[in-house]
């Protein structure tokens, strides 16, 4: 049975001191066993256990990797946990991260305790974060970031297609295949903290920057035969942030 496992607020009560700190004592571990132990439907065993590796003839994958990874969790408070011997993966799909404790035990983390996660494999680190005063959920990765200027976000979504071949002996039509299609939408966040979605369209960028308009028109005027894409947008942000006391 799965249920959210809310670890990660009654752990960092226990150690969390000021600023941001990097936890690996004995205490912390202990800590965190005992509340394992004592907490009954909070955890994953056995064949519940999610599957990574998809069917045969199954294109892309629910999961951001069809392994268990290495990683760590940073808590709303600042503290990052990161005990060397758990796992974990994320799924796209509902945007939840797993954990793994041992070979037959997985926990779900609860997204409210959770400020950001990275994993890594293969030497590649992937950086997740909630962002502040943000009202969901959702885990973005950064493209470009600054603290008090603006900045270019990434949410990754997963979206779940089932075969729907058909045919009437002449024409054919649809896939004979499951598919899981991943998708990357884009947002700016303002120097005020708003979140505002994207297009990688002139004027869509245009009219969400309008109060940095004859930068923005300077700006396209000096990159006329660019690509409009997202490294064309982080250096139109890197500009504007440098030029903001202009």
């Amino acid at each position: 049975m799965k249920t959210k496992f809310s670890f990660l607020s009654i752990v960092f009560i226990l150690i969390a001191g000021p600023g941001h700190t990097q936890v690996s004592g004995a205490s912390v571990e202990t800590s965190f066993q005992n509340y394992i132990r004592s907490s009954s439907g909070s955890v994953n065993t056995g064949t519940v256990l999610p599957n990574f590796l998809i069917k045969q003839d199954t294109k892309g994958n629910r999961y951001l990797y069809e392994n268990w990874v290495e990683g760590s969790v940073t808590g709303v408070n600042g503290v990052v946990y990161n005990p060397p011997k758990y796992r974990y993966n994320y799924d796209k799909i509902n945007r939840k991260l797993f954990m793994l404790l041992d070979t037959t035990t997985i926990v779900e983390l609860s997204s409210e305790d959770i400020a950001g996660f990275s994993l890594k494999t293969n030497g590649q680190v992937m950086v997740f974060e909630r962002l502040k005063n943000s009202t969901d959920l959702n885990f973005y990765q950064a493209v470009y970031k600054n603290d008090k200027g603006y900045s270019l976000y990434k949410l990754l979504t997963t979206k779940f297609k089932k075969a729907d071949f058909q045919t009437n002996g002449i024409i054919e039509s649809g896939n004979k295949f499951d598919e899981y299609i991943d998708d990357q939408a884009y947002f700016i966040l303002s120097p005020k903290q708003e979140l505002i979605k994207i297009s990688f369209k002139k004027k869509n960028i245009e009219k969400v920057l309008d109060n940095e308009s004859s930068k923005v028109d300077t700006f396209f005027s000096q990159h006329k035969n660019e690509v409009l894409d997202e490294n064309f947008v982080k250096e139109l942000l890197r500009y504007l942030n440098a030029n903001s006391q202009s």
